[in-house]
C-alpha cells in the first residue's frame, strides 16, 4: 500500500463526500435524503464552514473521511461531533482509519469529549468506537425538520 495522506477536504473531494454519505446512511438504514448533496457548498465550500471534513487519500484518490463539527453538552462543554467516519471497504485493514483519528486529534487538541452516533445495524462501526473506549449511553436521538 502507497502512503496515506490526510487533508482537510476540498471541492476535489466534494463527489466523494456525498458517495460516502449515501453509503453510510445505507449501511445505518437511514433515511436516504440528498441534503448534504444540495447543501454542501453553502455549508462546506464557502467562507464560514457549518462542519469540517477530514479525507484520507492513496495515490492522490480519497477513500476514506471524517466529517465533524463542535456543539455546546450543557454537562460536559465544549463536544467534537463526528457525523460521519467512512473507509472505502476495499481500503479497510490497512491503517486509513487510524491515521483519520490521529490526524482529528493533533487538530482538535484542546477537546476533551468526542461524540458520534450509530445505527443499530452497523456492528462494525460499534466495535471501532468500543476500541476506543467509547462509552454507549442510553439517549435516543429525536430531529425534526424545521
Amino acid at each position: 500500500m502507497k502512503e496515506i495522506r490526510v487533508l482537510e477536504a476540498n471541492k476535489n473531494h466534494r463527489e466523494f463526500i456525498i458517495h460516502a454519505n449515501r453509503v453510510i446512511n445505507s449501511v445505518n438504514d437511514t433515511e436516504q435524503t440528498n441534503g448534504l448533496e444540495q447543501n454542501i457548498d453553502k455549508d462546506y465550500f464557502c467562507d464560514n464552514p457549518k462542519f469540517r471534513c477530514l479525507i484520507a487519500e492513496v495515490d492522490n484518490r480519497p477513500v476514506g473521511m471524517i466529517l465533524y463539527s463542535y456543539f455546546y453538552w450543557a454537562s460536559d462543554g465544549e463536544v467534537l461531533w463526528i457525523s460521519q467516519m467512512f473507509v472505502e471497504e476495499e481500503y479497510r485493514k490497512y491503517g486509513i482509519f487510524f491515521k483519520l483519528i490521529e490526524k482529528l486529534r493533533e487538530e482538535n487538541r484542546d477537546i476533551e469529549i468526542v461524540s458520534c452516533a450509530t445505527g443499530n445495524e452497523n456492528k462494525r462501526m460499534q466495535r471501532i468506537l468500543k476500541y476506543y473506549d467509547g462509552h454507549e449511553i442510553d439517549l435516543k436521538f429525536y430531529y425534526k425538520k424545521m
